[in-house]
């Protein structure tokens, strides 16, 4: 894989999870911002975070290795846009 198809993939990666967390926040919550109990327990919203845990899990893993295969790439991206 190289750095073009790295990027593509956490492109990718990132809307699937921002999806997800979307489809997450859509069900109720109370005055602390937590999720009620009685919520918590209907299978739409069990489905709706192993879905989330799920894409966050892949998004952190690919992201450990990107980071590490990448750094010289990524580097000079950034530097590429703040020097703007």
């Amino acid at each position: 894989m190289n750095y073009e198809e790295a990027k593509l993939r956490k492109q990718e990666l990132e809307e699937k999870n921002n999806e997800h967390s979307v489809r997450l926040n859509t069900f109720e919550k109370n005055s602390l911002g937590m999720t009620p109990d009685h919520i918590r327990e209907l299978p739409e919203y069990q489905k709706a975070k192993q879905d989330f845990d799920r894409s966050f899990a892949e998004l952190r893993n690919f992201n450990g290795q990107y980071v590490k295969m990448f750094k010289k790439e990524i580097q000079a991206d950034r530097r590429k846009r703040y020097s703007r």
